[in-house]
């Protein structure tokens, strides 16, 4: 862990700590008890703040929580619907859910900007999981350790590999998590017509270029390959492959993390593959800007072959199949046929082999900055929120893979995935999840992962807009992350 606190934290970490010490009680009981079992109290625990579980007993009137979260259409609408059955489920706690903005980063700016004035953080804010090591240096975090050893809990119930990603000594951070990872989406009748098998989706980097100058070849599209240009596409061959990303055991050890470490023979490889397809003509590539849906608009108007993306995009894209193009803002559905659309999935390709990815969605991190009795109220919804049913709505309505273990054999899930398209594409991306991801090396932990994401997809940009040679951008890349990570441990900002 980190061993300094900048000025700025450490002001925001006294004025938590004291609300804690003046008030903070501990006990067991609550509503919504998690249904984990009872297990050792971690070895960090000694070290963490107290969770003041029992507080909501002393309070006399409903104890308001205030949650922030950055989510839109289905998935915004299920949560809603989820804290409203939450607060009539019992009398003690009020849950507001606000809208922070369009985006995760806009939610992240919000936060940033709130530090100095703590008492107007939220009691939980639902933040991008690439934001956990900032969130854990701000040391505004109520560690969901602490809650779970006040009440003889253990993190047995939840998925290992993202309990894994989200802990760090032992200690883990957020009191719950909506899991994502990467797909291959691939259009069917484009390999009918290729001559290439249609259930059988590429497996490799050099695989996607074979299928891609068969279906070239073939006529079917000119540039078979769509490609967002994003970082998260780099992060996953990489982590798949088990290369760091950043210095100090991936941003995990306990000195600080001051130096990007993937400037190697992997991520030379990905970035000659891109620009040896922009080259021969066979990749899209689409700038990762933000809202940008012209990848998602290359697959359904059949300009585009070969998609990878986000597991949470299965619904909206099973949605769009049924003729519901509302889920593709900016969409001409006129140029779109979609009986003609047969979209498959499959694990997402990789250096060497399919399958091999890194956690990704969001984390639900309480905060220690409000009074006793809202952090109370603040892990009574948390506990409830990880319960069987209410994990089952998040998966099958909000499109997120479950964090809580049993509800993948829950039979609801089951039918889903065995029955519906979406849910099909969902069970592969749980499959992923689970054998896919390495427990010992789940992702990184960089404080500046804004700007980390901000470097790579600039070398990405470069690479196929520019021209530039891929070890020139990823030098650049490097220095740009360097520079970030400097900053970020004088500043935390």
């Amino acid at each position: 862990m980190r061993t300094h606190r900048p000025r700025r934290i450490a002001t925001v970490t006294a004025i938590a700590l004291t609300v804690l010490v003046l008030g903070a009680c501990s006990g067991s009981g609550g509503n919504g008890a998690n249904s984990g079992s009872a297990g050792t109290t971690s070895q960090a625990s000694k070290e963490l703040p107290a969770c003041p579980v029992g507080a909501l007993d002393a309070a006399t009137q409903p104890v308001e929580v205030v949650l922030w979260y950055a989510l839109s259409a289905k998935t915004e609408a299920t949560l809603q619907a989820q804290v409203k059955a939450y607060n009539a489920s019992q009398p003690r706690v009020r849950v507001r859910a606000e809208n922070q903005g369009p985006s995760y980063e806009e939610l992240l700016r919000k936060f940033e900007a709130t530090l100095p004035t703590p008492r107007d953080l939220p009691d939980i804010i639902v933040s991008e999981e690439t934001t956990t090591r900032f969130m854990i240096d701000s040391g505004t975090v109520l560690p969901a350790q602490s809650c779970l050893d006040a009440e003889g809990l253990s993190t047995d119930p939840f998925v290992k590999p993202a309990v894994d990603y989200f802990s760090v000594d032992g200690v883990l951070y957020p009191a719950s998590a909506s899991l994502s990872d990467i797909l291959t989406y691939y259009n069917k009748n484009h390999f009918r017509r290729a001559g290439l098998d249609p259930d059988k989706p590429p497996a490799t980097l050099a695989e996607v270029r074979e299928y891609a100058e068969k279906i070239k070849a073939a006529g079917v599209v000119d540039r078979p390959v769509v490609l967002k240009l994003d970082s998260w596409f780099l992060e996953t061959q990489l982590t798949g492959s088990g290369v760091p990303l950043v210095n100090n055991d991936n941003g995990r050890g306990n000195g600080e993390t001051t130096e990007a470490a993937f400037v190697g023979p992997e991520a030379l490889a990905v970035l000659q593959w891109v620009k040896d397809l922009n080259d021969a003509g066979l990749l899209q590539g689409i700038a990762a800007t933000p809202g940008q849906v012209n990848h998602y608009l290359a697959m359904a108007q059949q300009n585009g072959s070969i998609l990878v993306e986000t597991s949470t995009a299965a619904t909206s894209v099973k949605a769009f199949l049924g003729g519901d193009t509302s889920v593709a803002a900016g969409l001409d559905a006129g140029n779109v046929d979609l009986a003609a659309l047969d979209i498959g999935a499959g694990p997402v390709y990789g250096i060497d082999e399919a399958g091999k990815a890194q956690v990704g969605g969001n984390a639900f991190f309480m905060l220690n900055t409000s009074p006793p009795a809202e952090q109370a109220g603040a892990w009574d919804f948390m506990k409830w929120w990880n319960q069987l049913d209410q994990q089952v709505v998040w998966h099958l309505e909000g499109s997120y893979l479950p964090w809580l273990r049993a509800a993948a054999e829950d039979p609801r899930i089951q039918a889903f995935w065995k029955d519906d398209l979406a849910g099909r594409w969902l069970a592969i991306a749980y499959d992923e999840m689970i054998t896919g991801i390495n427990p010992n090396f789940p992702g990184p932990l960089i404080g500046p992962y804004d700007r980390f994401r901000a470097a790579i997809r600039k070398a990405f940009d470069s690479v196929v807009l520019s021209g530039t040679e891929p070890q020139t951008a990823l030098d650049t890349a490097a220095s740009e992350i360097n520079a970030a990570l400097a900053q970020y441990n004088d500043t935390n900002f």
